[in-house]
C-alpha cells in the first residue's frame, strides 16, 4: 500500500479509504466473504489490500513500507457495529481502532487504517476559498449535464437523455451564475493589480 505519513493538512481525498456503505451496497459484508480492494488515480493503480469478513469484523491484509524502510505484511482487524434505522433495517458502521467511535469511512494513514479524526484529515473543501467552492460546484453541475469542467468549455446544446427540461434549464442557469460570479471576481482582482502596478 505504500507509506503514508501523518499530516495535519492532509485531506480525505488524498488518502485511500474504505467506505462501509459502499461495501454494503455491493453485498460484501456477509461473514465468510473475502476479496480485495484497489485504488487508482487517473487509471494508474495506487494501492490494493485483501480483506475478509467475519462475524462483526473485517480483517484487512496488506503490505506497508515505512519511509526508508522495508516492505512488511500487515493484518488489521476493524470491528463492525450495526444500529437500527428509524424506518426499519440496519445501518453498518466501522469502529475506529484508535478512538472506538462509529464511522462510515476509514482512511489509510501511516501503517494502519483509522477514522478521519484520528488520521487528522480535513475535507478538501475546508481548504478552498469561496471562489474555489463556486468553481467546484459549477464543475460538479457541469458533470451532471455531461459538460467538460472549466468555464472556457462550452455548455452542451442538448439536455442529457432522461433529464427534465426544467432541471436542465436550472442547472445551466446556475452554472452560468457561478462562473459569471467567479469571472467578475477575477476581473476585480486584475483591476486591483493593475492599479498597484501603475502606482
Amino acid at each position: 500500500m505504500g507509506g503514508w505519513g501523518w499530516n495535519a493538512k492532509a485531506t480525505t481525498e488524498s488518502r485511500q479509504r474504505i467506505d462501509i456503505r459502499w461495501l454494503k451496497r455491493q453485498n460484501y459484508l456477509w461473514p465468510g466473504y473475502s476479496g480485495s480492494l484497489t485504488w487508482s488515480n487517473r487509471g494508474e493503480k495506487t494501492g490494493s489490500i485483501g480483506y475478509r469478513i467475519e462475524e462483526n469484523k473485517m480483517i484487512l491484509k496488506y503490505r506497508h513500507k515505512p519511509c526508508d524502510g522495508e516492505w512488511e505484511g500487515v493484518e488489521q482487524t476493524i470491528f463492525i457495529d450495526q444500529t437500527s434505522c428509524n424506518y426499519g433495517g440496519k445501518r453498518s458502521w466501522f469502529f475506529c481502532p484508535y478512538c472506538s467511535r462509529r464511522c462510515a469511512v476509514i482512511y489509510g494513514c501511516g501503517k494502519y487504517f483509522a477514522c478521519r479524526i484520528c488520521c487528522r484529515l480535513t475535507y478538501q473543501t475546508c481548504n478552498e476559498t469561496p471562489m474555489d467552492r463556486k468553481t467546484s460546484k459549477a464543475n460538479k453541475l457541469r458533470e451532471r449535464i455531461g459538460a467538460k469542467p472549466g468555464a472556457f468549455n462550452h455548455l452542451p446544446i442538448f439536455k442529457p437523455k432522461g433529464m427534465h427540461q426544467s432541471t436542465w434549464a436550472r442547472i445551466r442557469n446556475e452554472i452560468q451564475y457561478l462562473e459569471g460570479f467567479v469571472s467578475m471576481d477575477m476581473a476585480n482582482k486584475l483591476d486591483v493589480l493593475r492599479s498597484k502596478c501603475k502606482g
